[in-house]
């Protein structure tokens, strides 16, 4: 019973954190590489390998709302979402 109720728990947590796939991410950073912003990070080699490999920020990046996204990329707050997941990442690991 205990591990029926801790299975339930898992599963209520993790659709209420949302769920995103390796799709979704390559599906939005098409859409943000249309944006200056992004490319800059894209030429920067620190911003460049967390974008390529870091779980992370990939995760946020694939979290971004998929329809507003590909209507609307020069929205700011898509820049401060995924400047602000870079600089965490980015800050910690040095």
């Amino acid at each position: 019973m205990i591990i029926l109720l801790d299975v339930f728990s898992i599963l209520m947590l993790s659709s209420i954190s949302g769920s995103y796939s390796e799709d979704d991410t390559q599906h939005n950073i098409e859409h943000l590489k249309k944006t200056d912003w992004f490319q800059q990070y894209l030429k920067q080699q620190p911003y460049r390998d967390l974008l390529i490999s870091d779980k992370d920020v990939r995760k946020v990046i694939g979290r971004l709302n998929n329809k507003k996204l590909a209507k609307n990329p020069q929205r700011e707050a898509y820049q401060r979402i995924v400047t602000k997941a870079l600089q965490q990442k980015f800050f910690v690991s040095q």
